[in-house]
């Protein structure tokens, strides 16, 4: 079971309470995958957010933009939380990795039912979004 202490790592929460972090722990699921998994596809239905906790995944686009993360937090997937809902870029793991996954569209109603929440995880994924458009 997925526990608040992980989740102070993910970069997206940054900031959020410990009983906020206990309140949304459930859903969010570990899975381990192995090296050349295609974990999202650029223009597809955007059905599963990703936090590496170990491991290195790749994310390409179709402009020809491509990098690696491999930090511990890091989210893959951020489409998931921003409508319409259709992934920006595609990602494959590069080594075996070991990942937090949400696939509940109800964490999305959670996250915005609260303003306080909310503004919090949009305000912490504008900056993961801007570093990945820097190429950081």
């Amino acid at each position: 079971m997925v526990g608040g202490s992980q989740l102070k790592k993910v970069d997206f929460l940054h900031g959020l309470s410990e009983e906020v972090l206990q309140q949304i722990a459930h859903f969010f699921t570990e899975e381990d995958v192995g090296a050349g998994v295609t974990l999202c596809e650029e223009g597809a239905k955007a059905e599963r957010l990703y936090v590496l906790e170990h491991g290195k995944v790749s994310i390409s686009s179709k402009n020809g933009r491509k990098y690696h993360i491999d930090t511990p937090g890091k989210i893959v997937g951020w489409s998931y939380l921003v409508p319409p809902f259709f992934y920006t870029a595609s990602v494959v793991t590069v080594t075996p990795s070991k990942l937090l996954v949400i696939k509940d569209a109800k964490f999305y109603y959670f996250i915005h039912k609260e303003p306080k929440i909310e503004i919090k995880v949009l305000s912490n994924l504008t900056q993961v979004i801007a570093s990945r458009l820097r190429g950081i």
